[in-house]
């Protein structure tokens, strides 16, 4: 179990780095060779301190050209020196194929305040103390990484260099390097960023603690204050145990350990006199314990480490990466990122458990021209130090490409077009029987790249916006960033929580959307589609990153000679098919609330108040153009009356809330405009009494009503309060009669007031023209805004506004008097206050509950309830909103887990690679409602073989 008489490393070749040490000789102070030193007569930190005589160690290769340009700053880790030969040599050396090439750059790597390798440290003679003693405990806390950065700069225009060709660094130097493009972005050309972040999150910060009070608590700490050519070691040891373990991925220690114990130790030691630890006093009571190779391995690198590094330093360190936050004091976060224009690299390792992969995600994500190379390596944050032929390969390369002059750059990019057309493969050959690679995170990275072969595919060129800023469209049609953000694309219109997508692209055709999502199934990147945006379950916002897919700018709308259809862009809205087809003397049937898009409407199965008379969405789709998840285009069905030819891929795809594809085109139903509109509005006692009345109206099946719409008297308030009508506060139907005959409409209205009467209406108002209404019917559809700013309106605050939750739930008319009842009695008893508007007719009814962000949690239980009544009445979680994130786990209550696993097989058959709106409707694997649905169905877990 030894290397070189040592216990074997976690790469397990003696030629590897060791375990992540990989100075296995070095000793505290400046290394015997290869490093410089200069003296500065002071330098102020951040934190207000000055130091004296501030010693600067560096170490340097290759020559400064005549032009002084060519310096590359490489920053090291947490506890290496400044000598990069010792721990990169494989990345450094004379030519091209190098990622750091000697012969070209002039190559710095300074060692950090507070390291024991030569720079001013705990170490170091304070020059204060009129004794010479060392800084010890005294030296200044902390020394940030922006400090570190402006002293290298002091040494840079020491040494006479003007410019930075690139910053680079590992772990602790990404950080550097980061920050050196945020203090000096003209000073520096490019930045190479590997496995380290934005910023230090709060479980590098609790990790790094851990490691502190290790030390702290270690015998001899005495606050810091101790001789440091006799330190105590023991905690020093207990912390660099922890940091091992966060180096390496479980997997990997594991695998290489095996539970394995320790061959060349007979019996677990009782003490490690070299660093004074005394594990047992009694040898007996653990002579039975086993003594596992991997603690054997643990305590050999702590003790190692203590003969090179000092326990005030090691705090130091730790305290400088806690500070790491390349946005403080210069803004928002994301804005800081997306301000650096630097051509980056940035490197993340998927295993990597120190700084996970999605804080490297969040760099390209938000930096508008970094671009990311992933290493798949089980071996955990050491990775950049092991995988390290690969690293420097990808670098390397990365490299020649950003150095490409301008006088080249058509050509090259007509070779990257032909590359790039190589990869997708021809048109033809997309289909579903392609070989696919299993489905693994992480999923494929947006960065400089992906966006410039989008453009590429769009055939934009860069910076050209070629959008039409028209109808509150975004200026282009390809957006990243805060751009993104800032055109509403993080959220829909719901209470869920919103996240930002990595690009954004508006095509104009289906073979754009084709082309874009060929791209995005090569390289496995999740596709969001969107249409207007007016969701309010999640199922339009990009919660996986990715490329949202908005068809806005897809606007054909076309009639069908000789037949009630249209043909239209799925980013045609609602009110704009009715403005066009207005002339023709025809409408569209289903009116939701909002102004969707057609192509929403049919992912999510809209509605709205028609659907007594003309049908959901659903039945208003004759056929769909749809690009599946491989970038192959197909028609649902021709668009004809009647077909029996196969599978129904129509209703596969309708409502299936872009989980299978997207809906880039669509025939739709249209019907005659009716000649004669006239309507009412009938006042009851409470809600009950109104239902009961729809319920009656329904089974008369009164052909000329058109829609019948209940508020409660929360709703009727709300309504009164926003929108200054003056009706009665009562539970309310809104109630219009659509014909050819007057009479026929106003006979129709007879018989529902007498319903209404028997029922015990209080008061009704006849309007003998529709257009009396359409006032209200706006006041209708303003409901949801009303909403949010009704509690503030009611507190004399108009400029609050609150989330809104909306219920969707939709039961058999038999049971609607009683669960509308019982649902509003369930709100108003908890304190909340419950606007219902409600399309009674279909047994579809909306709670809109205004709250406050600590109400949520009781908010939600108290859904649930409302949910798990509605379907134990046999009816639905949602009637027309979808599914999205907000009510995956009612989709498992209403059907069950097999209904729910078929659904998942189903996507999995369509999507392999999990691309198309992933984490929708259902959860990609099982989840642990459908766990416990299962064991209920099957009679326990241990009886279960699926």
């Amino acid at each position: 179990a030894e290397v070189d008489g040592h216990p074997r490393s976690m790469g397990g070749k003696a030629n590897e780095h060791d375990g992540g040490d990989h100075m296995k000789d070095a000793g505290i102070g400046l290394p015997a060779t290869g490093v410089s030193v200069v003296t500065f007569p002071s330098f102020t930190l951040e934190c207000g301190e000055t130091l004296r005589d501030v010693q600067v160690a560096y170490s340097t290769y290759g020559a400064l050209c005549a032009s002084r340009d060519n310096g590359v700053v490489v920053g090291h880790s947490l506890t290496s020196n400044s000598v990069v030969h010792e721990w990169w040599g494989e990345m450094m050396g004379d030519g091209d194929r190098f990622a750091i090439d000697t012969a070209a750059d002039f190559v710095v790597c300074v060692n950090y305040l507070g390291s024991p390798y030569g720079t001013t440290s705990p170490v170091v003679r304070d020059p204060r103390k009129p004794n010479g003693g060392w800084y010890g405990p005294d030296f200044p806390s902390p020394c940030s990484i922006r400090d570190n950065v402006k002293l290298q700069r002091m040494l840079l225009d020491h040494l006479g260099v003007k410019r930075l060709k690139m910053a680079i660094g590992g772990s602790m130097g990404c950080m550097l390097a980061l920050e050196w493009g945020a203090t000096y972005p003209e000073y520096v050309d490019s930045l190479c960023l590997i496995a380290g972040c934005g910023r230090h999150p709060d479980w590098a910060i609790g990790i790094g603690e851990v490691e502190r009070f290790a030390v702290m608590a270690g015998e001899g700490w005495n606050g810091g204050d101790y001789d440091p050519s006799d330190p105590p070691k023991g905690g020093l040891a207990a912390a660099r145990m922890t940091a091992m373990l966060t180096y390496r991925a479980p997997r990997s220690v594991d695998e290489r350990f095996n539970r394995d114990l320790a061959s060349d130790v007979r019996r677990r030691p009782r003490a490690e006199d070299e660093i004074a630890v005394r594990t047992h006093k009694n040898p007996a009571a653990v002579a039975s314990l086993p003594f596992y190779d991997v603690e054997n391995y643990l305590r050999y690198q702590g003790k190692k480490f203590t003969r090179r590094f000092d326990p005030n330093c090691y705090v130091q360190l730790t305290l400088t990466l806690d500070t790491h936050d390349v946005s403080a004091g210069r803004g928002a976060y994301t804005d800081v990122l997306a301000s650096l224009k630097h051509k980056t690299m940035v490197v993340g390792i998927t295993s990597d458990v120190l700084y996970p992969y999605h804080l490297q995600e969040e760099l390209v994500r938000h930096m508008p021209n970094a671009e990311m190379y992933t290493i798949d390596s089980p071996h955990g944050h050491d990775a950049f130090l092991l995988e390290i032929d690969g690293l420097n390969v990808a670098i390397a390369d990365w490299r020649r490409r950003t150095r490409v002059e301008a006088s080249v750059k058509a050509a090259s990019a007509a070779t990257s077009a032909t590359a790039l057309h190589r990869e997708l493969g021809a048109a033809e050959t997309w289909d579903f029987l392609e070989v696919c690679p299993p489905v693994t995170h992480p999923y494929g990275v947006v960065d400089a790249k992906f966006v410039a072969d989008v453009r590429a595919l769009l055939s934009l060129s860069e910076g050209e916006s070629d959008a039409n800023q028209e109808n509150g469209h975004p200026s282009s049609r390809v957006l990243r960033g805060a751009e993104a953000v800032a055109c509403g694309y993080a959220g829909d219109m719901g209470h869920h929580a919103r996240h930002p997508p990595d690009l954004v692209v508006l095509p104009l055709t289906t073979e754009e959307v084709a082309a874009v999502v060929r791209l995005c199934y090569v390289r496995r990147v999740p596709i969001v589609p969107r249409g207007a945006g007016t969701g309010l379950e999640g199922g339009c916002v990009a919660y996986r990153g990715g490329v949202v897919i908005d068809t806005c700018l897809m606007k054909r709308i076309s009639a069908v000679d000789g037949e009630q259809l249209a043909v239209v862009g799925a980013g045609v809205l609602k009110n704009e098919l009715n403005k066009f087809l207005e002339p023709l003397g025809l409408l569209f049937g289903p009116d939701p609330s909002s102004n969707p898009s057609i192509g929403g409407m049919a992912s999510t199965g809209g509605s709205g108040m028609s659907t007594l008379k003309y049908g959901t969405s659903k039945e208003n789709v004759r056929s769909m153009t749809v690009v599946t998840p491989t970038g192959r285009v197909i028609r649902t069905r021709q668009p004809v009356r009647k077909s029996s030819t196969g599978y129904e891929l129509n209703s596969l795809y309708l409502g299936a809330e872009g989980t299978l594809g997207v809906i880039t085109e669509l025939v739709v139903r249209v019907f005659p405009r009716p000649k004669v509109r006239c309507g009412a509005v009938v006042v009851f006692p409470d809600v009950h009494a109104a239902a009961t009345t729809v319920v009656d109206a329904v089974r008369a099946n009164l052909d000329t009503l058109l829609r019948c719409e209940l508020m409660n008297d929360e709703g009727v308030r709300v309504t009164n309060v926003v929108f200054k009508t003056q009706l009665a506060t009562a539970p309310t139907l809104f109630l219009e009669f659509a014909g050819n005959t007057r009479e026929g409409a106003e006979g129709d209205w007879a018989a529902m007031l007498a319903m209404a009467r028997k029922n015990g209406a209080k008061t009704w108002r006849f309007a003998a023209s529709g257009e009396e209404l359409d006032e209200l019917w706006d006041a209708r559809r303003g409901c949801y805004l009303g909403a949010m700013r009704y509690r503030g309106l009611m507190a004399g605050d108009p400029k609050r506004k609150e989330s809104v939750y909306v219920g969707d739930v939709c039961v058999p008319t038999s049971r609607l008097a009683e669960c509308v009842a019982k649902t509003e009695a369930d709100f108003k008893d908890a304190g909340f206050p419950c606007v219902m508007c409600a399309h009674i007719s279909d047994g579809n009814f909306h709670c809109l509950i205004p709250y406050a962000p600590e109400e949520e949690e009781k908010l939600m239980a108290l859904n649930d309830k409302v949910i798990a009544r509605a379907i134990g009445m046999g009816g639905a979680a949602s009637g027309e909103h979808g599914v999205g994130i907000g009510k995956i786990k009612h989709v498992c209550w209403e059907h069950g887990p097999f209904h729910v696993d078929c659904q998942r097989r189903l996507k999995r058959a369509l999507d392999p690679r999990m691309i198309m709106n992933p984490g929708k409707i259902f959860t990609p694997e099982q989840s642990e409602e459908e766990r416990r649905a299962r064991h209920r169905h099957m009679g326990g877990p241990s009886t279960s073989k699926l």
